[in-house]
């Protein structure tokens, strides 16, 4: 009896939070590489569940640049030859300070710019030629997933949000651009919006408990990721938001 193929699912932007949430939901099926800048040293931090076997776990550091996901995915390759390679998941996030547009300086907007839309732009070259050697899905007729996470601001430029929204609003039109393009060849490209505050451990320090329950929850939100990936081809999403019941929209 044939050793099924296994299956790989590439999350840069890896942190406590949401991105955690998503590797647990997804490990089931997939072995992970899970990238960020402070990985591996912060993969305990993650807190993911033991029921994960160590051998499904490969994390490595990557700032997002072209040159550090190439050694990644080489470093995938040897770590897991012959492997299929079929989501890839842009979760990265630029640390926001409330600052006023004239206070702010040249390099805000480039760094906002590099974290919203150049570090998708160099997964997405990364990982769509490997989409594209893959077989259709048998259940889904997918040969990979490509989902970004977004924010309010990804539609919606609030004061003081300058530096960030720019690169927000280009991720979101990468996102479309790939759809449009890479969907006729098998791949599902999605922009998730996430319209809200998640409850994350670091929140939780900044702004106590959520009494009310009105962040939102982020094994909740990965669950809306999931059923994306498991989305049949005759009914992709492309874009979709999320937020509590109580948010004003």
């Amino acid at each position: 009896m044939s050793t099924p193929t296994r299956r790989i699912a590439v999350i840069l932007g890896v942190g406590p939070g949401l991105s955690a949430s998503i590797a647990k939901k997804l490990s089931s099926t997939h072995s992970l590489l899970l990238l960020s800048r402070s990985l591996p040293d912060s993969l305990p931090k993650l807190n993911l569940p033991s029921s994960i076997p160590k051998e499904n776990i490969l994390a490595l550091s990557s700032d997002g640049s072209s040159s550090s996901l190439k050694k990644a995915f080489e470093d995938l390759q040897k770590h897991w030859p012959e492997s299929r390679v079929d989501v890839g998941i842009y979760n990265v996030n630029e640390k926001f300070e409330m600052k006023d547009f004239l206070d702010k300086s040249e390099s805000e907007i480039r760094s906002g710019l590099e974290t919203g839309v150049v570090g998708g732009w160099n997964l997405s070259q990364s990982i769509l030629p490997l989409f594209l050697k893959n077989e259709p899905d048998s259940e889904t007729g997918a040969k990979g997933v490509l989902l970004f996470t977004g924010a309010t601001m990804s539609i919606k430029a609030g004061a003081k949000f300058s530096s960030l929204a720019p690169g927000m609003f280009a991720r979101r039109a990468l996102s479309q651009s790939l759809a449009r393009e890479f969907g006729p060849k098998g791949v599902h490209v999605g922009h998730v919006i996430i319209d809200g505050i998640i409850n994350t451990e670091r929140v939780k320090g900044m702004m106590g408990e959520d009494k009310g329950d009105k962040r939102l929850d982020p094994d909740d939100i990965a669950t809306t990721y999931l059923a994306l990936v498991n989305q049949r081809r005759s009914a992709w999403t492309q874009e979709l938001d999320i937020r509590p019941d109580c948010e004003s929209w």
